[in-house]
């Protein structure tokens, strides 16, 4: 009987667009238990498991044919026709970004991912934070800062179509977390939220739209989870209009695209000033009597990236019946930034609706500003 022979596994690839071909790569470990982490070369990459198994997937069909040696492409490498990004923050603060996830868009596919858990200033965090994320101090103590992050990232936003879900506070934090925001690159960026409209009925956040897709988002508020599920809905959106790529259905649908540099500030704060609730009067002829706000009670808390009073407006606009505090006939509450310590995450309004929730006097729903705005309209 011939002795057996020992057959090496096959060596893992990096198809990714930091590779002109596929190279050898080692996996090294996971980074928050649902990315893995790759050596290439002398270079660490997180990527998500599934593209790195699609990766040796096409490598074991038919080789392709042989690529013509280029030049090394600049930062926004042409094979780039958008990105879909999101940002994690440690506090309610704008400049507190702990991590980030990058989607690379190629055609109608996600080709490439990036991951990286960042230093927020001073690695200080807000308990509410953390509990939506999960990510805390630890384990970003020995992380680099978005500054010391930005060489590397530099190549996702030079002169590229970066999407967001509610993109102004992505970009908001993208601006105010680098110390040197006059050096970000000129870029051009959409709301994947106005994608769907017309689209997606009901509510427009992530996850809802992720569930009228049937696309998979298994830990939401992971950074990169969120970025890939950002760049399927824009693909989903672009297949349902019969278009080749992301960038033809923002054409085709004249959806707006901003500039990065042309507005001093893309997520402004304005201060919850004091609005006359008996002056705001309904501008439109009829309701919708099917909106989830029509003759709802509806409370506003903090400070919201638009004016308060053009926030009433929309309100009163749908139907809603806005009110200055809450009580027992309240139906929702809008809860914009706080000005408030880590030592008191919750506004006095929000601890009422609550308490009066919790006691079964009440049954009041919470919704951030970009549920708000998804439902009332940009």
């Amino acid at each position: 009987m011939p002795p057996k022979t020992y057959t090496a596994p096959k060596e893992l690839v990096y198809a990714g667009i930091d590779a002109a071909e596929p190279v050898p790569c080692t996996a090294e470990g996971t980074a928050d238990g649902c990315t893995l982490v790759i050596r290439v070369g002398e270079a660490l990459h997180c990527i998500h498991p599934d593209y790195l198994v699609e990766m040796q997937t096409k490598r074991r069909q038919a080789a392709p044919a042989p690529r013509r040696k280029v030049a090394p492409k600049p930062a926004a490498a042409p094979e780039m026709d958008c990105v879909a990004i999101d940002f994690e923050t440690a506090t309610r603060e704008m400049d507190s970004a702990c991590s980030l996830g990058v989607a690379v868009v190629r055609g109608l596919e996600v080709v490439d991912t990036w991951y990286h858990l960042i230093q927020p200033p001073e690695n200080r965090y807000e308990e509410g934070n953390v509990h939506v994320h999960g990510i805390t101090p630890a384990q970003t103590a020995d992380q680099p800062t978005l500054d010391e992050l930005w060489p590397e990232l530099r190549r996702f936003f030079d002169g590229t179509l970066v999407l967001a879900h509610n993109a102004r506070f992505d970009v908001g934090v993208l601006r105010k977390s680098l110390s040197q925001s006059d050096k970000i690159p000129n870029f051009r960026y959409a709301d994947t939220i106005q994608m769907v409209k017309n689209v997606v009925p009901g509510r427009h956040g992530l996850d809802a739209c992720c569930d009228y897709f049937g696309i998979s988002l298994a830990h939401h508020h992971n950074a990169l989870d969120d970025a890939v599920a950002c760049a399927e809905i824009a693909i989903r959106c672009a297949k349902l209009a019969g278009c080749a790529s992301v960038r033809d259905c923002l054409r085709q649908r004249r959806l707006n695209t901003t500039d990065f540099h042309r507005k001093p500030s893309t997520y402004q704060r304005y201060a919850a000033k004091a609005v006359r609730l008996s002056d705001v009067t309904a501008t439109v002829e009829q309701f919708d009597l099917t909106h989830p706000l029509y003759q709802k009670t509806v409370v506003f808390t903090g400070d919201l990236a638009i004016d308060r009073a053009e926030a009433v407006q929309r309100a009163v606009n749908k139907g809603a019946v806005v009110k200055s505090g809450v009580s027992a006939k309240t139906d929702v509450l809008v809860v914009g930034r706080q000005g408030q310590s880590a030592a008191a995450p919750e506004s006095t309004k929000e601890r009422k609706a609550r308490e009066l929730t919790e006691a079964g006097k009440a049954n009041i729903r919470v919704m951030d500003e970009a549920e708000f705005m998804a439902l009332v309209g940009e």
